[in-house]
């Protein structure tokens, strides 16, 4: 298992809904029901990708994956789209939300950018 980054009293973990196992892969367009998870620490290292267990799940994908996603400490997720249900979810996990196009690699400079960690 992997420990966070820990700056000050803050843990940062990144979930990217991903289309492929690596960080060259785009972020999928669909959060609850992509391939992969990429987890990511607060410095951008890759720590695991994950297969969704939810991706071919009929109902409920959304909050299932942001409960899957928060017993892995994660505190921020990106992907293309979020529905209405996975949204809720994750706030009620106290877990950020961002959308973003591209791949993995360029999402998660980004929002460490805008995190003030690069």
């Amino acid at each position: 298992m992997f420990q966070p980054h820990v700056r000050g009293e803050e843990k940062v973990i990144i979930a990217v809904a991903s289309d492929g196992d690596t960080l060259k892969a785009s972020v999928s367009h669909m959060a609850a029901r992509c391939p992969y998870f990429l987890i990511v620490d607060g410095k951008g290292k890759l720590l695991e990708a994950v297969e969704n267990p939810y991706k071919d799940t009929r109902g409920g994908a959304g909050v299932s994956a942001a409960n899957f996603l928060a017993e892995k400490n994660v505190t921020i997720v990106i992907a293309g789209n979020f529905g209405n249900k996975m949204i809720d979810a994750l706030k009620a996990q106290e877990i950020a939300h961002f959308e973003f196009e591209g791949t993995a690699e360029k999402a998660i400079r980004k929002i460490l950018e805008k995190e003030g960690r690069r």
